[in-house]
């Protein structure tokens, strides 16, 4: 429900709440990165400053699974 949020918000440009609520999504397990970095739904809010803050920190949580 949050990614779904964030893209809403990135998507009308509302880039801090789509921020917050993709930190939420992260917090609550989103581990998607590699569909996160691609989704054209969040294109814009990939190239804000707070993209950039928040997700590589998070990506770092990423479980790699074989």
């Amino acid at each position: 429900m949050h990614y779904n949020l964030a893209c809403s918000c990135s998507l009308t440009e509302q880039f801090e709440s789509a921020a917050v609520a993709l930190n939420r999504a992260l917090d609550l397990g989103y581990r998607d990165f590699k569909w996160l970095s691609k989704d054209p739904d969040l294109a814009k809010l990939r190239k804000h400053l707070l993209y950039k803050k928040s997700v590589p920190a998070s990506k770092a949580m990423e479980i790699k699974i074989l």
